[in-house]
């Protein structure tokens, strides 16, 4: 054992200072004890269920894109919510009004490029919340048109034939019509 003497000061101070972190937790979950994240309100009460009994604080979703907001607020409400139901979500939360197609296009891009927001038979969810939900993939080019893209046991299709099949194209755009015939 070591005969050095305890430095009970530094021991007090750090306590103290824990104590402080700790009493500003408390702080905080008391004050949210009454909100979800972002300032959405929660019922004091059992509502009976559905998204009637939740309020979303006007600047919920300040300085976040579209796709951010739209994780945020699944989320915060825990369910699949249709294209729609994000939208009026997003702008109660602060986000400008947009329309439905540049909703639906940014939530599809965002599904398969990051994956994290991913959607179910017309309905958004959280990839967590479906761990065993199967990605859909994109068809290879070679499975289009056989006879364009022949495959030659490389990755992607044959260079030589996607050039001859514009070549054809091309010359098809530019004869006249009797000369096709």
């Amino acid at each position: 054992m070591s005969t050095d003497p305890i430095n009970y000061e530094a021991v007090i101070e750090d306590l103290e200072a824990k104590k402080a972190q700790l009493d500003a937790t408390i702080t905080m979950l008391r004050a949210l004890s009454g909100f979800g994240a972002l300032g959405v309100t929660t019922p004091s009460s059992p509502s009976g269920g559905g998204n009637g009994g939740t309020k979303i604080a006007s600047d919920a979703f300040f300085g976040k894109s579209i796709p951010e907001a739209a994780a945020i607020h699944l989320g915060n409400v825990r369910k699949k919510l249709s294209t729609q139901s994000l939208m009026d979500a997003m702008e109660a939360g602060g986000l400008p009004k947009s329309k439905y197609n540049t909703v639906y296009a940014i939530l599809r891009r965002r599904e398969s490029q990051v994956g994290d927001i991913i959607n179910m038979q017309g309905e958004w969810g959280l990839a967590a919340w479906y761990p065993n939900h199967v990605k859909k993939t994109k068809k290879d080019a070679t499975s289009l048109n056989p006879k364009t893209f022949e495959s030659d046991g490389e990755e992607g299709p044959d260079e030589d034939a996607i050039y001859e099949a514009e070549s054809e194209a091309r010359s098809l755009e530019t004869e006249p019509k009797a000369a096709r015939a």
